[in-house]
């Protein structure tokens, strides 16, 4: 395979704060956040607005009996992967701070539906 100096591969282990360094992460779990997918890595990389391209069905070769597929970040300036790495886990929590949120505030919902029986 020909390397792509203008293309990096980012696979979502290298933001999961789950992971360790020997399982895959790449960034300081404090900027990393759990439970990534290649759906909130797109979402993350549309809010820093760059290009790219997905690449779903790929197995990450540290634990390759998952498919969690990889992103495809364009490059034209040339910037060193980690610091791409930072870019995008700066969005990422952003992104995930939303989840949470949404997730809070569906359960908050819930709860003031639910009604207690009186025994």
């Amino acid at each position: 395979m020909r390397k792509k100096k203008d293309a990096i591969i980012i696979w979502p282990a290298y933001l999961d704060s789950k992971l360790s360094r020997s399982e895959g992460r790449r960034i300081p779990s404090n900027l990393a956040a759990p439970d990534i997918n290649i759906g909130i890595l797109r979402k993350a990389a549309e809010a820093a607005e760059f290009d790219f391209e997905i690449e779903p069905e790929k197995r990450y070769p540290r634990s390759w009996y998952h498919r969690p597929g990889y992103l495809i970040l364009q490059n034209p300036e040339g910037h060193k992967k980690k610091r791409l790495l930072l870019m995008l886990a700066k969005s990422l929590r952003r992104v995930v701070a939303q989840r949470e949120a949404k997730r809070k505030q569906e359960t908050k919902k819930r709860k003031g539906k639910r009604k207690r029986r009186r025994r």
